[in-house]
């Protein structure tokens, strides 16, 4: 057995987990052109759970239709999803993994044309610039009820918990958020009525799966744009959530005016690690530090005694080790280096030390909405594909952030 903080056991609600390492939330582009799973997709997690990891938390799930962000997204909108689900959850299984259903609404972030985009407000969507309809009273009914009926598929499907995506502008971080929450009635208007929407989606879910069954969130802990949400309140939010009963927070941010503030690229790449992956630009460029969200992990550890989820830059096993004994966070959530090596926990129990392979490019990202996950930087075939796509196919429409 290693004394290594992040293969230590560690809990979430009632739920062992055997490390500390948590496969982040990201979006697979693996499922049907309705949303069902696939063999791909089914795949991507059992390997995942063979590598070891501790916990897993699903790419986001539509709720329902309006909530769909992109093609080829999971869809967990309805019953016809639900025996797709129970193959990826049965093979997580198989292979010793825990699994949590990742629930989600684009709201103004859809990037299909197809679909009306809704928010709290009539306020321009910060990354996309996109216009939604303002929310009536019925359809925030009717987004809260999708949440409760996802819930009831998540179990039915064999998930392990239910995590609320609540952050990177997606409807429940809009409506948390003063910048894209103007509402004067019960859903807007000060901090508390900002909450009521995270706190009635939390206590749907709640009644849907059960007191046993861990639920979580990631929460957006402030927004980057101007007139947005601030720490404070969002600590006091968390810590209401507590009080409710959620078992675990992961920090993230909140609306955003660019995505390149929540999934920073070149994290913790040096000159070394620039020359050996062909990072010639890296070479005379300063190292991007890691764990960037660790600030909102201290803020929430100072209130809240649930386990804190730290996200965003995890890039090495000396950071791993600093941030878990100073008690600033409790679990390590990656997504990146996770597409790029699904089985690093288990290299790490095998005594690996330093950095991830992961250089934080986000090529990964570029592709999201048109083709499955995958690091692209692991053949010169992939590479060559992926110079086509961004230099010829993604020119004439393609879904980029």
């Amino acid at each position: 057995m290693t004394d290594a903080p992040y293969l230590q056991p560690g809990r979430i609600g009632k739920l062992s987990l055997k490390n500390r390492l948590v496969r982040a939330a990201t979006s697979e582009t693996m499922a049907t052109a309705s949303g069902e799973a696939t063999d791909r997709l089914v795949k991507l997690y059992a390997d995942i759970a063979a590598g070891g990891a501790g916990l897993m938390i699903t790419g986001h799930m539509f709720v329902e239709p309006r909530g769909q962000y992109e093609p080829m997204q999971t869809a967990i909108h309805s019953d016809a999803a639900i025996a797709g689900l129970k193959r990826v959850t049965d093979a997580v299984h198989a292979r010793g993994g825990v699994i949590f259903a990742e629930l989600s609404h684009a709201g103004s972030q859809s990037v299909l044309p197809e679909i009306e985009a809704i928010a709290p407000s009539l306020i321009p969507n910060a990354i996309y610039a996109r216009e939604p309809k303002a929310m009536s009273g019925a359809d925030v009914d009717a987004v809260v009820a999708a949440f409760g009926a996802a819930a009831r598929r998540a179990m039915a499907a064999g998930f392990d918990g239910i995590h609320i995506h609540g952050a990177n502008g997606y409807l429940v971080s809009a409506f948390n958020s003063p910048h894209a929450n103007r509402r004067t009635d019960g859903w807007g208007g000060d901090a508390e009525r900002r909450s009521r929407f995270i706190v009635s989606v939390y206590q749907v879910i709640r009644a849907a799966v059960g007191p046993d069954v861990p639920v979580t969130a990631r929460v957006g802990m402030v927004d980057t744009v101007e007139g947005g949400l601030t720490l404070e309140e969002s600590v006091d939010r968390v810590h209401h959530l507590e009080s409710l009963g959620l078992d675990a927070v992961e920090v993230q941010l909140g609306v955003m005016g660019t995505y390149l503030r929540s999934v920073v690229p070149y994290v913790g790449v040096t000159k070394r690690r620039a020359l050996a992956d062909g990072l010639l630009h890296r070479l005379t460029a300063d190292k991007v530090p890691e764990a960037y969200f660790r600030p909102y992990a201290q803020a929430l550890k100072a209130r809240v005694k649930i386990p804190v989820i730290l996200v965003g830059g995890v890039r090495s096993t000396e950071v791993m080790t600093d941030v878990l004994q100073s008690g600033d966070a409790d679990f390590l959530a990656m997504a990146r280096p996770f597409v790029r090596e699904p089985d690093l926990p288990a290299k790490l129990a095998a005594g690996r030390r330093g950095l991830v392979d992961c250089v934080s490019c986000n090529i990964c990202l570029k592709h999201e909405g048109r083709d499955p996950l995958q690091c692209w930087r692991t053949s010169a075939s992939a590479m060559a594909y992926h110079v086509y796509c961004r230099f010829w196919r993604d020119r004439r429409g393609a879904v980029t952030k």
